[in-house]
């Protein structure tokens, strides 16, 4: 049982290093000693703590508000990963997963940091990344255009 909690300890070192070191945070194309393969090859005892230690650290150390659950985001960072591996997308298989989580948020309009969330998705991605995903996730588009109108007319 120790062992497995430092294992996830390291684990989550890995995983956060990306989101909350300054200047790697705004790049989707940051590298992390945790990347996407490695987190398909997890078995599902080991995602939900490292999901749960992922959503409590951004909560803590940027105030953030994220309402869906771990399960919802381990099963959003499967398929994603997962649609990474059908296309043969090595390069986002190398990828971060902390960014990969991060970027599932926002797209859901989840990372709540009182920033617009269509505003801070754009901010966040950049104009190429998210219209790539509006493309591939139309719907979680139209979410965020759905919040980002709901929050102009409360104001």
């Amino acid at each position: 049982m120790r062992a497995q909690r430092l294992r996830l300890s390291l684990l989550v070192a890995g995983l956060l290093t990306p989101i909350f070191c300054g200047a790697f945070a705004s790049s989707v194309r940051a590298q992390s000693k945790f990347n996407c393969s490695q987190w398909r090859a997890l078995s599902p005892e080991m995602k939900l703590p490292l999901m749960e230690a992922l959503i409590s650290m951004a909560r803590q150390r940027d105030s953030i508000t994220i309402r869906l659950s771990a399960e919802y985001y381990v099963r959003e960072l499967d398929a994603l990963i997962n649609r990474y591996v059908e296309t043969n997308n090595q390069e986002a298989l190398k990828g971060s997963v902390a960014i990969a989580w991060k970027t599932n948020v926002v797209m859901e309009g989840d990372w709540d940091n009182g920033e617009d969330p269509l505003d801070y998705a754009q901010k966040f991605m950049g104009k190429d990344l998210l219209d790539t995903f509006r493309k591939i996730y139309p719907e979680k588009y139209q979410h965020l255009v759905d919040l980002h109108s709901a929050r102009r007319q409360s104001r």
